[in-house]
Formats: C-alpha cells, structure tokens, sequence
C-alpha cells in the first residue's frame, strides 16, 4: 500500500496521539510541512478510505502495522513549542478557556449546567462548546436516558467530556483566566457540596444534569 508524504506525516503524528483534523493542519503548517488545510482534510480523508485511521483520527490495527513498519517512523516536530503553537493557531476566546477548565475539574457536565456556571444563555455556551468539539478539545454525547421538559416535550440531555488534547490546551492557557479560576472553582465547589442530593437523584457526584 503507497501512501503520500502528508499521509505519512498524519499517521505518525496519530501514532502520538489521537487529535483531530485541525489540530493536525495546525502543527504540520506550523512545521512548514504543508501550506494549505486542505491538503491535510485530504490526507486524513484517504488514510480512512484505506482503513488506517477510524473516523475519530485513531489508528486502527492496520494504521498500526503500517506505521511500525515505515522506515522514518518518527515525525521531526520540536515539541517544546508545539503547545505554543497549537493554541496560537486555535484562537481561542476567553469563553472557550474558560469551560474548557470547567471541564478539567468535572468528568462530564450537561449543556444546562454549564450554562448556569458561565451565566450564559444555553445557546451561546452550545455555540463555543460546538467549536471546541470541532478542534478535537472536547467531545459531546447524548444522555440515553430521555426526560420531560416544563412543556411536557421529551428530549435527551447532551453531555461533554475534555479530550486529551483539551487538557493539554486548558493547562497551558490557566494562566490567561486566573483572575477567574478562584471564582469558577468556587462555584463548582457549592456544588460539589450537593452531593447527596446528587446521589439521591442517582448521578455521580461529579456529573452534572
């Protein structure tokens, strides 16, 4: 199987770590290696037809075999700056920063909690979270579970976790909301207090409804 240099530089970067097409657009234009997105869109696009990499940018079995056995199997990437330059190239806003730490200190949280955390309207948090989602920093999933709205409509809560990636951006931004952190985690501490009502509502004590 012949795969393109691009390719090749995305695999073993996958090899590292699972991160999304972004993400990879940004180091590899970062290190001069491509010029364009869509030369990386179209590189991680074959990488899936050929069966290397699942549509969540992980290697499969056969991505593994193929990168063991390339011959240069490591990308020549200097990583003391790379979190320098992921996040210059992310742009993130203070809002992005902000429920991305929110997420550090929570296993997962549902759209409405983070809402009344940021005292935002629950569309503008699903907006920045969506971002986010798009950049491989956090990943959302419905509640299985569906419930029923003052307006008696059914509907299943959506939940967010932080990626790896995510934890990575959020520690190396800390510092750009720190006039905010004793605030956010003072806030999330009240509601840790109400763990018992938690449980008795049958959640985990750092999951939020």
């Amino acid at each position: 199987m012949k795969i393109g240099k691009v390719e090749r530089l995305v695999l073993l970067l996958l090899k590292q770590n699972s991160m999304s097409t972004n993400i990879l657009s940004i180091i590899l234009r970062a290190e001069g290696y491509v010029k364009t997105v869509p030369s990386v869109r179209r590189a991680v696009q074959t990488l899936r037809l050929k069966g290397l990499i699942d549509r969540s940018n992980k290697l499969t079995h056969d991505g593994m075999k193929y990168v063991k056995r390339m011959k240069d199997n490591v990308v020549n990437i200097n990583t003391s700056e790379l979190d320098v330059k992921i996040i210059d190239g992310l742009k993130l806003g203070m809002k992005e920063k902000v429920l991305l730490h929110i997420l550090t200190k929570i296993d997962h949280a549902a759209l409405q909690f983070l809402s009344t955390i940021m005292k935002e309207p629950a569309k503008n948090v699903s907006a920045v979270l969506n971002r986010l989602e798009d950049n491989g920093l956090v990943y959302g999933y419905r509640n299985m579970i569906a419930f029923t709205d003052s307006r008696g409509r059914r509907y299943k809560p959506k939940y967010y976790r932080i990626t790896n990636t995510g934890k990575m951006v959020s520690s190396a931004t800390r510092t750009e909301i720190s006039k905010m952190v004793g605030r956010i985690d003072g806030m999330l501490e009240d509601t840790f207090k109400l763990k018992s009502e938690a449980v008795n509502l049958g959640m985990n004590d750092k999951k939020y409804a």
